[in-house]
């Protein structure tokens, strides 16, 4: 047995018994050749904590799509209305994001993630949600609606197991490791959980191929694409996983032999 399948895996995960990250996340990614991830909005820590365990998901050759959706205020709709620029104003705020974001580059996880973009490994695309009038909706009216309330993850490992993960669970490290989380898991080869994990997926690649109602896709800006490529690492070796690791390792009072190994 391997891949998905030698793992023991839950059909529910929640923060009150469960470490998200060390019980599930880096396992599975740790096994994953292909990473779906519905994301929610953009930020540093949605690039970072992508990262959990990304070590093993590059040795693999993993290839990773995210969807995210840019924290828009009511100014930055009436200055998109405006200038009529949607794809050149939300570029420029997910640079602001990344600008205040003191030492971004120097993460190990999003060295990773660079050399990642530059590689052709990792593509972002960002969601533009609309009202049913056309008016774009703020962060605050998007939260308020429920819409991308649930977050939506597709792992693939190299036997063709496919399992995807769907609940509040935000794609931070205050989501993963701080806050009240629960998330259900649903695998393709177990048929009780077949409807469910289709769901998932459809959901996936209808928002990635823009075939969601009141939903625009776009590439992520260029400028933001060549700024990652920029700060790419030449050799992804040369990134301090172990350190990195140690860490989080040291927030927590014990970690299981299990958990240790997957680290």
């Amino acid at each position: 047995m391997s891949g998905f399948k030698k793992l023991k895996l839950k059909k529910c995960y929640s923060s009150d018994v469960d470490n998200l990250l060390f019980d599930f996340y880096i396992p599975v990614l740790s096994e994953g050749v292909k990473y779906d991830r519905l994301a929610g909005f953009f930020s540093s820590s949605v690039l970072c904590i992508s990262a959990k365990g990304i070590a093993n998901f590059i040795h693999n050759g993993g290839k990773m799509r995210m969807i995210v959706c840019p924290r828009l205020n009511e100014n930055d709709i009436k200055a998109i209305m405006n200038s009529n620029e949607t794809y050149s104003y939300i570029e420029r705020i997910m640079l602001e994001e990344i600008d205040k974001a003191e030492h971004f580059f120097r993460e190990e996880p999003v060295k990773a993630l660079s050399w990642m973009i530059a590689k052709q490994m990792l593509d972002i695309r960002v969601a533009i949600i609309y009202d049913s009038n056309g008016k774009i909706l703020t962060a605050n009216e998007i939260e308020r609606r429920g819409i991308f309330h649930q977050k939506v993850g597709i792992l693939y490992d190299n036997d063709n197991n496919i399992l995807s993960f769907s609940g509040s669970i935000n794609e931070s490290a205050q989501g993963w490791m701080e806050n009240i989380e629960e998330f259900k898991v649903f695998r393709n080869w177990k048929k009780d959980e077949y409807d469910y994990f289709t769901s998932d997926l459809n959901k996936f690649e209808r928002m990635w191929n823009g075939l969601s109602k009141r939903v625009d896709v776009i590439e992520v800006p260029e400028a933001v694409k060549r700024k990652f490529i920029e700060n790419a690492p030449d050799n992804i070796y040369s990134i301090n996983w172990n350190e990195y690791y140690n860490q989080y390792r040291s927030r927590k009072i014990k970690l299981f032999s299990h958990q240790e190994e997957a680290v």
